[in-house]
């Protein structure tokens, strides 16, 4: 049985990675003290080290991080109705939680942030996430890890799912125009992301840093849809959706997602996708081989 190592607060843990994140933390020994608006969401976590703090993000921030050796920010905004909503969550209560962290003697404040925050000019959620970084730096004055996740797979994941029903059928639409066969992208599964916060954030390994750990550090869309069919068994073949076309429908997915939240392949998230080069050089040690974690990934889905 492994030993205590101190208490985590944690924010996100609800969600697809925070909840890889959280079993890991509780195997490796650590007190777990969750943020959830709902905590039944967690029940099936059900842990004596794991704590429930009952809210949202600036409800109870003050009670979350007292007596927390370390807080993991995972919680944040992917898409928005408005610039502002997205900034008063990624930008203003990221801030907020690092300042609340800092008056509570926290020893070191890991921000899970997202590998776009590094070319911030692309998006709305790509500026949100390089703000909220920078908020985090300039109201906590003890050791920081900025962690960039790059694009983020596993069993059960909602916003992957697509790519994989379509490689299903043999077939994988991608973003087209110049030079497309060529854009590079890290990818990362979601239990070596967990287990390298665990092993190696927790530990300060990355304290002071950036880092983007990934499983596979520079994947074409080729590279993808040939490994891809090969855990599925069939053959893909690749359809590249001209820019024109595809910028029509990111230009109307932009409307409607302003107006009623509908629809996440914006003219932001398209410039993301048409980004050239995505890739990492921090490679995750005993990373799980690409194949394995994308048969486990696709053995979660029911395909139509």
């Amino acid at each position: 049985m492994p030993q205590h190592q101190g208490l985590i607060a944690v924010t996100g843990g609800t969600g697809f990675v925070g909840r890889h994140v959280i079993s890991s933390l509780l195997d490796a020994g650590y007190q777990v003290r969750a943020l959830a608006r709902t905590p039944t969401k967690l029940d099936d976590l059900a842990h004596e080290n794991l704590l429930i703090c009952q809210g949202g993000l600036g409800d109870c921030d003050e009670k979350l991080v007292q007596g927390a050796d370390i807080v993991l920010h995972m919680a944040g905004l992917i898409k928005a109705k408005t610039r502002s909503i997205m900034m008063a969550t990624n930008r203003d209560a990221t801030t907020q939680l690092a300042m609340q962290a800092q008056s509570a003697g926290v020893t070191r404040f890991i921000l899970l942030s997202s590998q776009t925050a590094a070319q911030p000019q692309l998006s709305d959620y790509a500026s949100s996430k390089k703000a909220g970084e920078e908020g985090v730096r300039s109201k906590f004055h003890r050791p920081v890890t900025i962690i960039r996740a790059p694009a983020v797979f596993g069993p059960g994941d909602k916003a992957t799912k697509p790519f994989f029903d379509f490689i299903a059928k043999g077939k994988l639409p991608v973003v087209g125009g110049e030079g497309w066969q060529a854009r590079k992208m890290a990818m990362v599964y979601v239990k070596d992301l967990a287990n390298d916060i665990t092993r190696r954030a927790m530990q300060g390994d990355y304290d002071e840093q950036i880092v983007v750990p990934c499983s596979v550090p520079a994947l074409t869309w080729p590279d993808f849809a040939s490994t891809a069919g090969q855990a599925l068994g069939r053959s893909v073949n690749i359809i590249a959706v001209p820019v024109p076309i595809i910028k029509t429908v990111a230009g109307i997915t932009s409307v409607t997602s302003r107006l009623f939240g509908l629809g996440h392949l914006t003219l932001g998230k398209l410039r993301e996708f048409r980004y050239e080069d995505w890739s990492s050089q921090d490679v995750i040690q005993g990373a799980t081989p690409f194949i394995d974690a994308l048969r486990e990934t696709a053995a979660s889905y029911k395909f139509k």
